[in-house]
């Protein structure tokens, strides 16, 4: 008896810490889980990244219409200088004039301003800021999921809480039901074996009993590899009101609403804007490259018939007229990619209104089973009420009591598990929205 209360005792309380946890338990809420998850977890810093990667190759892109600024030096030590004898005296110097110095070396300084890549470095950078817009939306995406798992985690750990705490109930009345039974086969009222029927159904709630801990425990590791938690970190959930909210949206709201807001179909739509500008970069292959260059030249050491100082203006023309079909591929397949781009994205669109239509479907159907779950649960808290009752004065046998406890304990977990999982469902309706889930008030 004193084991049977002792692991009553520790079902009750099991989801508090981990089974050989040493650090204390962090307490937390839903709200607070979904903030942490929201701040920590590590696929949003990847996300994040990828915003990061996308603004610096837009910032990369904005500086090709800019000039280009260029300096170039170099200094040369030759074996010797390069004199020539002008006049018949050797030893006239003025008559020797220096060709070469035995060091020379020149800077120049150069400026280039593009010219006819102005409208083409334009839609490039448009292209970038789709793909910015794209990266965002993953991102914003990614928060919806990650909240969304989160609460899935945390309710999911609290369904198998409760479910544990129910065999813990069932397990205290077959322990008074065993007491009973063992009286009144001593008073010869009932037979041996009617008490090992009771001790059968003992065993198996208790095996319903571990199942459960051991769900609620695995619930509570997700969930802390979801905040962002080292392994092994433990987990204390706060009960939360599960009295069920009502649906936020109709469901040609919740279609209008995840047509317009869901990440996926903002990333479509982004990616669909940057392939098309894809093919007006390709096609500026086909025009020339005309640029503006200024240079200005110092030469370290002067010599003969050359200057310190030399400057020029001009423009450059950088065209290729011909390369075999090779920029009309590349043309060709970004208008080929342009076209899937935009049947990926009526597809995605199509495809959102189809599962939002069937999500929201689940969630009313959830709804429903609520009240079909509420009378089973009644009706069978009153059969088990009349059953011990009889049971008490010898009038039932330990069958009709045993499948009273049954119905009762099956009716009481039903109750749980509907409860729990029209949460569930109704934070998965406002996934598919796209909104971030939020803790029911």
């Amino acid at each position: 008896m004193t084991r049977k209360i002792c692991l009553i005792a520790g079902l009750v309380v099991f989801a508090g810490s981990a089974v050989g946890d040493t650090a204390p338990a962090r307490t937390v809420t839903l709200a607070q889980a979904i903030e942490i998850a929201l701040t920590h977890n590590p696929q949003l810093a990847i996300e994040t990244e990828n915003i990061v990667i996308s603004d610096a190759r837009t910032r990369a892109d904005q500086t090709l219409r800019l000039p280009l600024l260029g300096l170039k030096a170099n200094v040369l030590l030759w074996d010797r200088a390069i004199v020539v004898q002008l006049g018949p005296d050797p030893n006239d110097l003025s008559t020797k004039v220096t060709v070469r110095e035995r060091v020379t070396g020149t800077a120049d300084l150069s400026i280039v301003q593009p010219l006819s890549g102005a409208l083409v470095i334009g839609q490039l950078i448009e292209r970038d800021r789709a793909l910015t817009a794209a990266s965002r939306a993953q991102r914003d995406g990614a928060r919806v999921d990650i909240a969304y798992q989160t609460a899935e985690a945390y309710l999911g750990s609290l369904q198998a809480q409760t479910l544990g705490k129910v065999a813990a109930a069932t397990l205290q009345k077959l322990d008074a039901d065993l007491e009973h039974g063992k009286l009144l086969v001593a008073a010869g009222a009932l037979q041996a074996v009617d008490v090992l029927r009771i001790e059968v159904e003992h065993a198996r709630i208790e095996q319903q009993a571990l199942e459960a801990e051991a769900s609620s425990l695995d619930g509570r590791r997700r969930l802390a590899l979801l905040l962002g938690l080292p392994d092994g970190a433990a987990l204390a959930l706060v009960e939360l009101d599960t009295a069920p909210p009502q649906l936020a949206w109709t469901e040609d709201d919740a279609v209008l609403r995840a047509r317009r807001d869901r990440a996926e179909a903002r990333v479509a739509g982004a990616n669909r804007q940057a392939a098309e500008l894809d093919v007006a970069v390709a096609r500026a292959s086909y025009y020339p490259s005309v640029g503006l260059v200024g240079v200005y030249s110092h030469a370290i050491s002067s010599s003969f018939a050359t200057t310190a100082d030399s400057a020029y203006l001009g423009v450059t023309l950088d065209w290729n007229v011909w390369d075999w079909g090779n920029r009309g591929a590349d043309v060709d397949t970004a208008r080929a990619l342009g076209r899937q781009a935009r049947l990926r994205e009526g597809a995605l669109v199509e495809h959102i209104a189809v599962a939002a239509r069937a999500r929201w479907n689940a969630a009313r159907t959830a709804y429903a089973k609520l009240g079909v779950t509420a009378r089973g649960l009644a009706a069978a808290v009153e059969a088990q009420r009349v059953l011990a009752a009889r049971f008490a004065q010898g009038a039932a046998t330990t069958v009709d009591l045993l499948d009273a406890e049954t119905a009762l304990a099956n009716a009481e977990s039903q109750a749980v598990v509907a409860r729990y999982q029209y949460l569930v469902a109704w934070m998965a309706l406002g996934r598919e929205v796209g909104s971030v889930a939020q803790v029911p008030q």
